[in-house]
């Protein structure tokens, strides 16, 4: 007599999938290496543990779920605290432990972020996305750079353009530099450095 056949494991849910279970199954996906370009639906799904059709309730295709990871990635620029490099009274510590906060951000999510950028790079949609954000940085920053520097005698520096290649060359550095976790903290420093001479600007 035959045994009983065992139940095959599935690991699809049964429950309610949500669109974070997506985003956070691409981020795991992209942060173990797999390149976005050939990243696939089923990869997604697999990983998130559902089933296609559950994905394309959530999103028309990989391109708008890499948008909404994108739009989730950007939104801890608001919540690092940046409004310190205007404070009249900040300390060259102040300012490294925010480097080190955002350095260490991007460290964590390096490998979403290469993604997004790389998509950027071909992708309309995506490329808006991103450039508003650098924008929306540059702006903040400009902001602090123009309190800082308005009451020091002589011609002050244009902090639109300053803010805006400070924001580039971050993003840059960070994107180059932090593929390296070992080199987190190196990177935080030499940021510390950089911005703390462009703040203590002396005409």
């Amino acid at each position: 007599m035959s045994s009983p056949a065992r139940p095959r494991t599935d690991r699809r849910r049964t429950g309610p999938a949500t669109r974070s279970d997506l985003l956070e199954a691409t981020k795991r996906l992209l942060a173990g290496g797999a390149p976005v370009a050939t990243l696939r639906v089923d990869q997604i799904v697999a990983e998130a543990g559902m089933g296609r059709a559950t994905f394309y309730l959530h999103f028309k295709d990989k391109s708008e779920l890499m948008a909404a990871l994108a739009e989730d990635q950007v939104a801890w620029r608001d919540q690092i605290g940046a409004e310190v490099l205007a404070d009249p009274k900040l300390t060259r510590e102040s300012v490294h432990l925010l480097m080190r906060t955002i350095v260490g951000q991007w460290a964590e999510n390096w490998g979403v972020l290469a993604a997004i950028i790389e998509v950027a790079e071909y992708d309309a949609a995506m490329a808006t996305i991103w450039k508003t954000s650098m924008g929306e940085v540059t702006e903040k920053a400009a902001e602090q750079f123009r309190r800082r520097w308005e009451s020091r005698p002589g011609q002050s520096p244009d902090p639109d353009m300053i803010a805006e290649l400070f924001t580039w060359m971050f993003e840059r550095s960070c994107h180059q530099i932090l593929r390296d976790p070992s080199r987190v903290d190196a990177a935080a420093a030499g940021m510390t450095d950089i911005i703390w001479r462009v703040l203590d600007y002396r005409a």
